[in-house]
C-alpha cells in the first residue's frame, strides 16, 4: 500500500498521501511534546493509527481524477464517465483497517472508525441503520470504479461484515446525541477516549492542511504571577496582589461575584496554569480584553477569536505584515496558548454539530474563564451550563467571574459542584456610586432636565431601550453638543463613536450622549449623570456602572445621578424586556436604597439574585424562565445533529442579518471589481492580505438590523435587499431603509405610507 501512497495525491497542491501523512505525524509530535501526558499510551497508538488511515479513501479513482494531474507522478486513468463522488473520502477509509482486527479490541478499532468518519462534516446521513445499508450497497456497487486499479474489483464479505459491525456499533452507541449525552451523564472513560482521538484528529489534519499552522504554540512556561506583578510595575501600579486575588488564585472550579474595577482580570491572569480560554459576550470587550492580556502575557502569546476578529487584527497591525495571518490562522486553530474569544466559538459545541469533538478535545486540557456570565440571554446560559458540566468531567478548569449572579445560576453551578462565592467582604466595592431616583415620567418628559444638567457642566448618559427611541430622543433633544450611539450604525461609523465616547468623558464637559444597552457592558465610560428607561434589574445595574465608575470616593452630589424612567412605550418595549421583570425590578430597588437614596454594591447583589430565582420567575409567571426550561428541554431532547452555523445562530439568539446600506451600493460594486481582480497577484500571502484588506473595507460598510424587518411576510414582498455576492455574504438593503451618519438605519414615513407597512415591524 506504501507505493500507492507515495503516488496518489492528497490535495490539490500536489501534496501526496504519504506526505500528508507524514505532515500529520509531525503535528502529532508537536503535541505530544507540549502536552505529553494528556493521552494514555493507548491513546496515543489509537491516535497515530487514525493519522495513517484517516485519508486511504482518497486512494478511490474518482479522488483521484478530480484532482489536477501531477507529471512527476503516475497518473490514475480517468477515460471514462465520472459519476458523482458523493460518498466521502473518510467512509472508505475504514475498509482499509480489517487487516488491524487482530491487533486491537472491537472498541479500540470503533475508536478510530469514528474518529475517521468524523473528521470532515460531510457524510451524517450515512449514521443511521438504513443510512449505513445504502453506504454498503453503494459501496459494493461501484468498488471496482473506485478501487480496481488498487487490484480490488469487490468487496468480500469479511470486509463488509467487518465495516457494518463498527458502523452499527457506532450508530447503538455514539452517533445519536442520545448516545453522546448518555455517555457524558455516565462520565466513562469510554466517552473521554473517544472525544479525545476524535477531536485531536480533526485538530491535527487542519493543523497539517495549513501553511504555518501547527496543533500547539509553545505554552507559556513563565510563572503567571510574576508576570501580572511585572505588567503591575510597567504600569506604575503597586506589585502587589489584592486579598480577593490572593485568596481565590489557586481555587479549582470557581464561580466568584466581584465589583468592578477590583482586579477580576488580574484574577484571571493568575488563577489559570495551563492553555486558557477567556470568554465574553460581546466583541467590543473581547478586543478591549486581548489588549490587555497581551500586556501581560505578551503579542505572540494571545489570539483573538470571534466572528470578525481577523479584520481586527488586521487593523492594528503594521502594513503587509504578514504574521498577522499566521497569527489568526492558529489563533482559528485553537492553537495559541490564551485566547480570548466569544462565547459562540466555543459554546456552541454542546448542540454536537459535525466536528463538535474538536472544541471538546482542546477544552479538556484548558482553563476557561467566563466573564459577566449574566449578561447572556437563557438561549445562551442553559448552553454554557450544559457544556461546563460535559467539559469537567473531560478534564476543563473554570472561573466565573461576574458582578452580579442571578439566583437560578448559582443553583445551576452549585449543582455541578462548584464553589460559588457571591458575598466575600473583599470582593465588594463599598464606595457610594450611585444616588438613585425612580420618575414616574417616560423619556421625552424628561428632555428639559437632562439639558439643564449638562448646561450645568456634566455628562450626561441616555439610555434608552429601543434603536428607534434612542433616534427620536436625539431629534427631538434641544442642545448642541449630542451624539447618538446604538447597533444600526455601519461598524466603520459604530467604531468612530464608540472611540469618541470613550474619549469625551474624560476630556470634555457638558457632553451628552444617547444610547441602547449596547454601551451596558462593553463599553468602559465614567458619565457623572445617567437617566436611563426602565428595564430588568441586571440591565438596570449594568447600566449604573457606566457612571461614577473609576473614582476612589462617594458620590456626595444633593440630587441623584441616576434616574430611572419607570413610564415606558409598552408597544415598542415589551418585546425587548417583559413588563413583568421591569415592575418587580423598579419594586426591588426602591426596597433596596438606603435612607439617603443610595444603592450599595452589596443590595445590587441581592437584587438580581431574587429577581431571577426560581420561585420569584414562577411568581411573576415570567418569559424568561419559560425561555430557561424551552431551551433545557431542546438540550434534554435527541435533536438532529446542527450544523455549526446554525447553532452559532441559535446561541447567538440576536436574530440580526448584517446588509450595506444602498447608498454605499456603487463604492461596494467598485470594491467587489478590485477583489476579483486580486487573482492576478502571484505571491499568495500578498493575495491574501490584499483580500482581507478589501473585505475589511466592505465589512466596516455593514450594519446588523433585526432579521424580521427583511423576512416579515409583509416586508418580503417588496423585495428589502439584494445579493451582492452570496459567497462573500454581502447583501444591500433597499433605498427605502434610509441611512446616514447621523441617525443610522431606519425607515422613513413617506415609505411606511407608500408601501402601507405597519410601523410596529420597524420598531
Amino acid at each position: 500500500m506504501n507505493n500507492y501512497l507515495q503516488t496518489h495525491l492528497a490535495k490539490s497542491d500536489g501534496t501526496t498521501l504519504e506526505e500528508h501523512i507524514k505532515d500529520l505525524l509531525y503535528q502529532f509530535d508537536i503535541f505530544n511534546r507540549y502536552y505529553p501526558n494528556l493521552l494514555t499510551d493507548e491513546e496515543k497508538e489509537l491516535l497515530k493509527v487514525a493519522i495513517e488511515y484517516h485519508d486511504y479513501g482518497k486512494l478511490n479513482r474518482l479522488f483521484q481524477c478530480k484532482l489536477p494531474v501531477n507529471s512527476k507522478l503516475k497518473p490514475v486513468k480517468c477515460n471514462w464517465k465520472i459519476r458523482d463522488d458523493k460518498i466521502p473520502h473518510q467512509y472508505l477509509s475504514p475498509l482499509f483497517l480489517r487487516k488491524l482486527e487482530n491487533e486491537f479490541s472491537f472498541e479500540e478499532l470503533s475508536f478510530v472508525i469514528y474518529s475517521i468518519i468524523n473528521h470532515h462534516a460531510r457524510g451524517r446521513e450515512f449514521l443511521n441503520y438504513s443510512g449505513i445499508d445504502l453506504l454498503i450497497s453503494e459501496i459494493e456497487e461501484h468498488i471496482s470504479n473506485f478501487f480496481s486499479h488498487l487490484g480490488i474489483t469487490s468487496l468480500s464479505e469479511e470486509t463488509k461484515d467487518f465495516y457494518k459491525n463498527h458502523l452499527d456499533y457506532i450508530v447503538d452507541n455514539i452517533a445519536t446525541i442520545e448516545g453522546l449525552n448518555n455517555r457524558l451523564k455516565a462520565d466513562d472513560d469510554f466517552i473521554k477516549t473517544l472525544i479525545k482521538i476524535a477531536g485531536l484528529l480533526i485538530r491535527i489534519d487542519h493543523s497539517a492542511s495549513g501553511e504555518e499552522l501547527v496543533i500547539e504554540e509553545e505554552p507559556i512556561k513563565e510563572n503567571r504571577e510574576k508576570l501580572f506583578l511585572k505588567d503591575l510595575e510597567d504600569n506604575k501600579k503597586p506589585q502587589k496582589l489584592r486579598p480577593f486575588q490572593e485568596k481565590f488564585k489557586d481555587k479549582e472550579n470557581l464561580v466568584l461575584v466581584a465589583d468592578t474595577g477590583l482586579g477580576k482580570t488580574g484574577l484571571a491572569a493568575i488563577w489559570s496554569k495551563r492553555k486558557m480560554f477567556y470568554v465574553l459576550p460581546n466583541r467590543t470587550s473581547t478586543n478591549a480584553m486581548f489588549e490587555t492580556m497581551k500586556e501581560i502575557f505578551g503579542n505572540d502569546k494571545v489570539g483573538l477569536l470571534h466572528s470578525t476578529s481577523l479584520f481586527y487584527v488586521f487593523e492594528n497591525a503594521e502594513k503587509e505584515d504578514f504574521t498577522v495571518l499566521r497569527d489568526y490562522d492558529n489563533t482559528k486553530n485553537l492553537s495559541k496558548p490564551i485566547t480570548i474569544s466569544t462565547a459562540d466559538q466555543l459554546f456552541t459545541a454542546v448542540f454536537k454539530y459535525p466536528t463538535y469533538e474538536k472544541i471538546y478535545a482542546t477544552l479538556s486540557y484548558c482553563d476557561i474563564v467566563i466573564d459577566e456570565i449574566q449578561g447572556f440571554d437563557p438561549a445562551q446560559i442553559v448552553p454554557i451550563l450544559r457544556q461546563v458540566k460535559e467539559t469537567t468531567k473531560l478534564g476543563a478548569r473554570y472561573l466565573i467571574i461576574t458582578a452580579t449572579l442571578p439566583q437560578i445560576i448559582k443553583e445551576e453551578f452549585e449543582k455541578l459542584g462548584f464553589e460559588v462565592k457571591t458575598n466575600d467582604p473583599d470582593t465588594i466595592d463599598n464606595t457610594k456610586r450611585h444616588k438613585v431616583k425612580i420618575l414616574e415620567k417616560n423619556i421625552f418628559e424628561t428632555l428639559e432636565d437632562i439639558v439643564k444638567i449638562a448646561e450645568s457642566g456634566k455628562n450626561v448618559l441616555v439610555l434608552v431601550n429601543t434603536v428607534s427611541i434612542a433616534q427620536e430622543v436625539y431629534q427631538k433633544l434641544n442642545y448642541k453638543d449630542k451624539n447618538l450611539l446604538h447597533s444600526r450604525f455601519i461598524w466603520e461609523t459604530r467604531k468612530d463613536k464608540e472611540d469618541k465616547i470613550k474619549k469625551d468623558y474624560k476630556t470634555s464637559k457638558g457632553k451628552i450622549w444617547i444610547s441602547t444597552q449596547l454601551v451596558e457592558a462593553s463599553l468602559d465610560i465614567d458619565f457623572d449623570v445617567l437617566f436611563t428607561e426602565a428595564a430588568p434589574a441586571d440591565s438596570l445595574i449594568q447600566r449604573m456602572g457606566r457612571v461614577w465608575r473609576h473614582r476612589k470616593e462617594d458620590y456626595k452630589g444633593k440630587e441623584p445621578n441616576v434616574y430611572i424612567l419607570s413610564q415606558v412605550d409598552e408597544k415598542r418595549v415589551s418585546h425587548v424586556y417583559e413588563k413583568a421583570l421591569r415592575e418587580e425590578s423598579l419594586k426591588l430597588i426602591n426596597q433596596h436604597l438606603d435612607n439617603e437614596g443610595y444603592l450599595l454594591s452589596e443590595e445590587k447583589r441581592k437584587i438580581v439574585e431574587i429577581l431571577y430565582s426560581r420561585e420569584k420567575l414562577e411568581e411573576l409567571n415570567s418569559k424568561y424562565f419559560e425561555r430557561w426550561k424551552e431551551v433545557e428541554k431542546v438540550l434534554n431532547s435527541n435533536w438532529e445533529y446542527l450544523f455549526k452555523k446554525e447553532a452559532q445562530e441559535i446561541f447567538r439568539d440576536t436574530f440580526t442579518f448584517e446588509a450595506i446600506p444602498h447608498r454605499f451600493k456603487e463604492k461596494v460594486k467598485k470594491l467587489l471589481d478590485e477583489y476579483k481582480n486580486l487573482k492576478d497577484i502571484e505571491n499568495k500571502e500578498e493575495r491574501r492580505f490584499k483580500k482581507i484588506e478589501i473585505l475589511k473595507k466592505i465589512n466596516d460598510l455593514k450594519a446588523p438590523i433585526p432579521v424580521y424587518w427583511v423576512l416579515n411576510e409583509e416586508v418580503k414582498d417588496k423585495n428589502p435587499y439584494e445579493i451582492l455576492d452570496q459567497n462573500l455574504n454581502i447583501y444591500l438593503l433597499a433605498k427605502y431603509f434610509v441611512y446616514d451618519d447621523e441617525l443610522g438605519i431606519r425607515i422613513d414615513k413617506k415609505t411606511l405610507e407608500k408601501y402601507q407597512f405597519d410601523e410596529e415591524i420597524f420598531i
